[in-house]
C-alpha cells in the first residue's frame, strides 16, 4: 500500500510510537459530541485502537494504538459514521470554543455557531505552520483566546434606558470594572472601563440596561510551546458577520509578510503589532454605546 504520510496528517492520522502503530485524531465543533457520537468513538476504538482514547487539549478525540494497515477501513466507517477527522501539521487546528450563551449564564455570544462558521471557512486550510483559533463567550476567557494564533472574546456593550431605572445601584455595586456610577441621583458609565461583560444587563432588576452592541474582541499572534507569548488586542468590536472575513484579511497578511516558517505571532512582534494592524483592510471598531476597556 502507497501511502504519504503528509497526506495521512493532514487528515488527522498520525504516527505514534511504535512500529507501524498510530493514533487517529477527531476534532469537535466547539467541543460538542453527541451520545451517538461517545458511543461510535467507543465502538471504534475497541475495534481499531486499544479500547482507549485521549482527550486533546484542543477539545478533540485521538484513538492511539491503531495498525497502518486498518487506515482505508478507519477512515470508511468515521466516513460512514459523520465523525469529523482532525488535522496535524501546517493547516488550520480545529476550533476551540466554549459554550457561550446557550450554556454558560456567563456567556453573551453564540460561540456554538460562531465556531461552526470558522470550522466551514478555515479548517484544514494549508498555511505555512500550524494556526490555532479560539473563542471565548465572554470576559472570563476561559478558553484562553490570547494564546492562541488568532482569539476571540464576546462582549456585549450596554446602553442604560433611563426611564427604568429604579436608582436601586445593584449595578454600580457589581460593575466589575467600575464603570458604573450613581451621583446625585443620576446614573453615568465610563465607557472606557466597561468590559463588556454584560453583568448590569444581567442582573437587573428592572431590565434597565439593555444591550446596545454585541461582537467579538480580536487578539491577534498568541502561541504558547517554546517561546509563548499573549496575543496582541487588535480590534475591540467586531460583529459575528464580520468575522470571517476579517480572518481572511489577518491570513492573507500574514501570508504576504511572513519570512520562512515564521507564526503569526513572530511576524507580528516583528513587524510591530501598530504595523501589523494597519495593513489589515478593516475599518475598525463601529460606534457604540460603551466599551473600550481590556
Amino acid at each position: 500500500m502507497n501511502l504519504d504520510f503528509h497526506e495521512l496528517k493532514k487528515g488527522g492520522f498520525i504516527k505514534q510510537q511504535g512500529r507501524d502503530l498510530f493514533l487517529m485524531r477527531l476534532r469537535t465543533i466547539g467541543g460538542y459530541l453527541t451520545s451517538r457520537d461517545l458511543e461510535n468513538i467507543a465502538r471504534i476504538a475497541a475495534k481499531y485502537g486499544r479500547g482507549e482514547v485521549h482527550l486533546t487539549t484542543r477539545q478533540g478525540v485521538e484513538i492511539p494504538g491503531v495498525r497502518l494497515e486498518k487506515y482505508q477501513e478507519l477512515i470508511a466507517e468515521i466516513k460512514a459514521l459523520h465523525l469529523l477527522p482532525g488535522a496535524c501539521g501546517p493547516r488550520v487546528r480545529s476550533i476551540v470554543a466554549c459554550p457561550g450563551k446557550e450554556i454558560c449564564s456567563n456567556g453573551v455570544v453564540d460561540t456554538r455557531a460562531i465556531a461552526g462558521k470558522l470550522d466551514r471557512a478555515f479548517f484544514g486550510r494549508d498555511v505555512p505552520v500550524k494556526l490555532k483559533i479560539a473563542v471565548a463567550g465572554c470576559y472570563n476567557a476561559c478558553t484562553k483566546p490570547m494564546e492562541n494564533d488568532i482569539g476571540l472574546r464576546g462582549v456585549v456593550y450596554p446602553e442604560l434606558a433611563a426611564e427604568r431605572c429604579s436608582l436601586c445601584g445593584l449595578c454600580q455595586s457589581i460593575c466589575p470594572g467600575g464603570a458604573i456610577k450613581i451621583i446625585n441621583d443620576r446614573v453615568s458609565i465610563d465607557k472606557k472601563r466597561c468590559n463588556g461583560d454584560g453583568a448590569c444587563i444581567a442582573s437587573c432588576p428592572n431590565n434597565a440596561w439593555v444591550m446596545a452592541a454585541t461582537g467579538f474582541v480580536v487578539y491577534v499572534g498568541g502561541k504558547m510551546g517554546r517561546n509563548p507569548q499573549l496575543g496582541y488586542k487588535m480590534f475591540d468590536l467586531v460583529p459575528e458577520d464580520d468575522i470571517v472575513p476579517l480572518i481572511n484579511s489577518i491570513l492573507a497578511v500574514y501570508e504576504e509578510k511572513r519570512k520562512g516558517q515564521e507564526r503569526l505571532g513572530d511576524v507580528v512582534r516583528r513587524l510591530g503589532p501598530e504595523v501589523f494592524r494597519e495593513l489589515i483592510p478593516y475599518p475598525g471598531r463601529k460606534e457604540v454605546a460603551a466599551g473600550g476597556g481590556n
